[in-house]
């Protein structure tokens, strides 16, 4: 009882340094009220308040004063909530400094999901995972050395490794033209495009494509290529650095086509970007980025366009640090893959390698390939 009353005082200092209260004036008396607390939770990895705002009090507070709460509190809290009820998780574990990236490690955690995305451990050692086939959509945003870069590596490697080229295909743009040539001449990649131009081809033909998987599902009378007689690959679209396209307005209609629309279809969509961008990021495109993924940004603008509140908080010095954001945020430290390593771990995956620069046209084996020869005929 003793305890829960020292940690009642805690947080209701934690409010008054954050200014979290309502005042109440009468005559020359000034009195506060501070949120109503209705339950603490005292466990040995982590502290959670449960707490109603009165009426009065702005819930952005909570956000805007985080570095005051965390002043009383602790560095590493969470904030969950809306309008009125919220909580607040103070964990008393801290998360590893780095973690390198092993495929046997993380199998056994993913193996029953069809297109699994295994990018790390949460605080208590939990991995971060989910289903792509069920979450389809993903933002990737951070400063620059945020760990973006690893964090591609590692979610295309694991699918590489974990799906056959029947059943997986990808269409890659690396308009920085940095990592993502690294699957170059792997059996999966149907078109690997470096500039703006080079999209237009592999993207008009993947439009194609879900318009032909649209038919077959008004023709077998079903609402998902889940549920057809037979096998249809999954087609991941990854964009690395989208806000370079920003001024091409065709193609920017066209990924946001692939986000919206895609679901039902199996077209699966990642977009990167250094610096969040809010005309790019419109409310119809963010709204279909189910998932949302930030390393550092700059500031608490930056985090809010990016989807993830708190990303302006990540210690800079602190490697592969990252938040995710599904139902709710939450800071976890992402697995680290470096060039050297991933070029070994795929190249037994390589259906072409040689020197020359990557073939930007669509891979003839291809889905792509074939649905071009149909189209010729």
């Amino acid at each position: 009882m003793f305890e829960k009353l020292k940690l009642r005082g805690k947080l209701i200092k934690a409010f008054r340094t954050a200014q979290i209260y309502r005042v109440i004036k009468r005559g020359d008396r000034t009195s506060y009220q501070f949120p109503k607390i209705h339950q603490i939770d005292h466990q040995h990895t982590y502290t959670r308040y449960a707490f109603s705002l009165l009426n009065g009090i702005n819930p952005e507070l909570l956000t805007k004063k985080r570095w005051a709460l965390r002043q009383v509190l602790g560095s590493n809290i969470e904030i969950n909530g809306s309008l009125k009820n919220f909580s607040i998780t103070v964990h008393h574990k801290s998360l590893p400094k780095m973690l390198n990236y092993r495929y046997e490690v993380i199998h056994p955690h993913i193996e029953k999901m069809e297109l699994p995305v295994c990018i790390g451990q949460d605080i208590y050692g939990n991995p971060v995972s989910w289903d792509f086939a069920d979450l389809e959509t993903l933002l990737i945003s951070g400063e620059i050395g945020a760990g973006k870069s690893s964090l591609m590596r590692v979610i295309l490697t694991t699918w590489v490794k974990y799906a056959s080229p029947e059943d997986l295909r990808l269409v890659l743009v690396d308009l920085k033209r940095a990592d993502l040539g690294l699957f170059h001449g792997i059996e999966h990649v149907d078109a690997l495009c470096f500039e703006a131009k080079d999209m237009r081809k592999p993207f008009a033909l993947l439009r194609a494509e879900m318009y032909r998987r649209g038919d077959l599902l008004l023709e077998h009378g079903v609402t998902h290529i889940s549920r057809l007689p037979f096998k249809l690959p999954r087609i991941v679209v990854v964009i690395d650095e989208m806000s370079i396209v920003k001024r091409e307005t065709d193609l920017v209609e066209m990924i946001q086509q692939f986000a919206s629309q895609g679901r039902a279809l199996g077209v699966h969509t990642i977009i990167a970007m250094q610096r969040p961008d809010a005309d790019l990021l419109n409310s119809a495109l963010k709204a279909n980025l189910r998932v949302r993924i930030s390393g550092r940004q700059a500031d608490a603008i930056n985090a809010k366009v990016a989807g993830v509140i708190g990303a302006e908080e990540i210690d800079a010095a602190a490697r592969g640090r990252m938040k995710i954001k599904i139902d709710e945020v939450k800071e976890f430290q992402a697995f680290f893959l470096d060039e050297g390593a991933c070029k070994e771990i795929l190249s037994p995956y390589k259906a072409l390698v040689h020197d020359s620069e990557p073939d930007i046209e669509v891979a003839p084996q291809s889905i792509f390939g074939l649905l071009e020869k149909e189209e010729q005929r």
